[in-house]
């Protein structure tokens, strides 16, 4: 890709010149489209004193796409825009923001161009001062009635002017003013466009003056962040980024009180498929950020031939815990080919049949399941033809068969001198590997062949150095089989689901689901990955309403009453809106008691609240956020508990202290919990019932426990 220099001497990716639009240009036309639009919106509807500083910042936005991009890109966001706009706020803002749009796509390409500022002017004036003064004029001959309010609303407001005029004893100013205003009225089909005119062009040079602004914004990176150390950042060091050491790593996140990780040295090779595992919070996500290239070491080094790569061809690719974090695009095939440049890009079912997800390419992203998202993060991983591929937790949201099916590709993918690093914290994916780093506290407590750690002899194995908090509730304490005099908490009736009803994309998720609820009673979900679990997650936590059927708790439907349902995603940290522990887990409560009910919750899930009450959220690991989400909605005391595969990226004491907690709940405050689960260990504390999906359908049901 060629470059071109920015006033500052530094160089920026140009924009291609022909083509359809890159993933990176549509990426930026939806986000900056859409901020232009809330800007325009919020000016619609401010204070009169106001409106015209929102309008003014609704310009940048597109000023920006066309001083970064292609004319096009400014054009297609400026049109989306404003047919937005229509259905957000009526014709008054459609003409608002293609106005701004093209105001803002002439300033940016001016600004590209470095043409003067009386190009800006001109280029204004004929793409938006002639076609407001046209449209001005159309409207005002063909609604009379239009023009005489417009005008009558403009007599009012300058008799006001007026009045204070003659108060201060500027008599002669207010007749002038009222002549003037008499005859720019009654010439209204010659001032109107003129002051259109006119304004559009005071507006395109006040915008002007803010170029600097541009000059920052077009010299930041438009190239995806790659995340290469200092020492490796020049574009003249060829990617390599394997085989690679970290070596004697020390790393602490700001303002944590201890190191995430402290003197680990790790070898990866290529060819070689190297495990990391350890309980949640042990350092495993940090150590793959610093070996990908993404965190700089505190201490220690990091030495490889290359630059990692990150995110490039033929350099490093992550699979993170949470896919929703990265796959970006709209279709299946979007996101296989999302930052892949056209001369590289192979068809997408050659990676999707890899992963389990043939024939999906075509597939709307927001339809898939949490499995199914995990395997599209893995294909589209592999579409970058990486040299290192590090798999974070990417097994934790498969069923059996799907995660058979990835770790087998990962052992192929060594077998093909491919660096592969595998982070998890169930034991048994460990057994396939060259080698396995075993991490406690920040630290390597055993090192060795995947056969050490298939005999489990560590230190974390015996929970040695660990505290542990028990739980007020144990499994002991669950209700059987709920009694059939026990009361009826809610019922689904012939639910079914269908999304993008009544598009080309249309994909069924449910159907002619029945389903009866009791108080105190756990129910199991379970299913194959895309077999509709999430969508009934959804509809039972009464975040989503059936497109079929009845979905009821009482007399009133499952979404009228968000008060007695609460619902536990499958990825946590989109529900943990803090930056504290603590704050997080008490925000909602009653504020005499909320520091009560949240420091009793974290215990309930095993944590001390001293320890991580102060703790930030973004420095908690996956499995440790997941417990903090379930503490803030117990805290809360639910009648009915929705959980999205709670026990997903979880270790097994971790696991056990969920199950614990859940069945306790059941038996001492009668909160029914559904569980969605693709995990059938631990069922037997879990729930009463097990019900089979299958492709949205109730297949089977069996009881628990006798």
């Amino acid at each position: 890709m060629s470059t071109e220099p920015t006033s500052a001497g530094a160089k920026v990716a140009a924009p291609p010149r022909h083509g359809p639009l890159q993933p990176g240009e549509l990426a930026e036309v939806a986000v900056l489209g859409d901020l232009a639009l809330v800007l325009e919106v919020i000016a619609w509807f401010a204070p009169t004193f106001i409106t015209g500083i929102f309008q003014a910042l609704a310009i940048l936005p597109f000023a920006v796409l066309a001083s970064r991009h292609r004319l096009r890109a400014g054009l297609i966001a400026s049109i989306g825009a404003a047919t937005v706009a229509g259905v957000v706020g009526g014709i008054g803002v459609v003409i608002q923001t293609a106005l701004a749009g093209v105001i803002g796509v002439a300033i940016g390409t001016v600004h590209r161009r470095r043409w003067t500022s009386l190009a800006a002017v001109g280029l204004t004036l004929v793409f938006a001062g002639v076609p407001a003064a046209v449209l001005t004029l159309v409207i005002d001959l063909a609604s009379p009635g239009f023009r005489k309010l417009s005008f009558d609303q403009i007599r009012i407001v300058w008799r006001a002017v007026a009045h204070v005029l003659r108060l201060a004893g500027l008599d002669k100013a207010a007749a002038t003013g009222s002549r003037t205003l008499d005859w720019l009225i009654s010439h209204w089909w010659l001032t109107l466009p003129i002051g259109e005119a006119v304004a559009i062009a005071v507006i395109a040079l006040v915008c002007l003056r803010f170029r600097e602004i541009l000059v920052v914004l077009a010299r930041s990176s438009i190239e995806p962040y790659t995340g290469e150390l200092a020492e490796r950042a020049s574009d003249k060091v060829p990617v390599s980024p394997v085989p690679i050491r970290a070596e004697e790593v020390t790393y602490r996140y700001p303002g944590a009180d201890r190191d995430a990780l402290a003197g680990v040295t790790v070898d990866v090779g290529a060819g070689e498929l190297v495990a990391v595992t350890g309980e949640n919070g042990s350092g495993k996500s940090t150590l793959v950020s610093v070996i990908s290239g993404r965190f700089a070491p505190d201490r220690g080094r990091v030495r490889r031939l290359g630059r990692p790569g990150y995110g490039e061809p033929g350099g490093t690719a992550v699979v993170f815990q949470r896919p929703e974090s990265q796959v970006l695009g709209v279709r299946v095939r979007d996101d296989v080919w999302w930052g892949v440049p056209p001369d590289k890009r192979q068809s997408p079912a050659v990676y999707l049949d890899q992963v389990g997800l043939s024939g999906l390419e075509d597939r709307e992203t927001s339809t898939l399941s949490g499995g199914e998202l995990q395997r599209l993060a893995v294909a589209s991983a592999l579409a970058r033809s990486p040299r290192l591929i590090i798999s974070d937790e990417a097994t934790a949201m498969l069923d059996g068969e799907g995660r058979t099916e990835v770790l087998a590709l990962l052992r192929r993918l060594a077998d093909d001198s491919m660096g592969v690093v595998h982070v998890t914290h169930i034991r048994e994916e460990a057994t396939g590997a060259d080698r396995v780093v075993e991490l406690e506290a920040g630290r390597v407590v055993g090192a060795g062949g995947s056969s050490s750690m298939a005999s489990g002899a560590s230190s974390m194995a015996s929970g040695a150095g660990r505290t542990t908090f028990v739980p007020r509730y144990a499994p002991a304490d669950a209700p059987g089989r709920p009694p059939r005099e026990r009361p009826l908490l809610a019922t689904l009736r012939g639910v079914g689901h269908v999304y993008a009803a009544g598009t080309p994309w249309a994909h069924r998720a449910l159907s002619a689901v029945d389903l009866d609820l009791y108080s105190g009673e756990g129910v199991v979900v379970t299913g194959a990955n895309g077999s509709g679990k999430t969508t009934l997650a959804w509809i039972l936590g009464g975040l989503l309403h059936p497109s079929e059927g009845e979905a009821r708790m009482g007399s009133s439907m499952l979404d009228e009453v968000p008060a007695r349902v609460a619902v536990a995603f499958q990825h946590a940290r989109l529900q943990l809106i803090r930056p504290t522990v603590l704050a997080d887990v008490s925000l909602g409560l009653a504020p005499e008691t909320a520091e009560h009910q949240a420091r009793q919750a974290l215990l309930d899930v095993g944590f001390d609240p001293d320890e991580i009450g102060l703790r930030r959220i973004d420095d908690l690991s996956g499995g440790e956020q997941r417990r903090v989400a379930l503490a803030g909605l117990i805290a809360r005391r639910p009648e009915l508990l929705v959980l999205d595969e709670p026990l997903a990226g979880l270790d097994d004491p971790s696991r056990q202290l969920v199950v614990a907690v859940l069945a306790g709940l059941r038996a001492a405050s009668m909160i029914t919990t559904v569980v969605v689960s693709h995990d059938l260990d631990h069922l037997e504390g879990l729930g009463d019932r097990v019900l089979v999906l299958t492709d949205g359908r109730i297949s089977s049901e069996e009881r628990l426990g006798g």
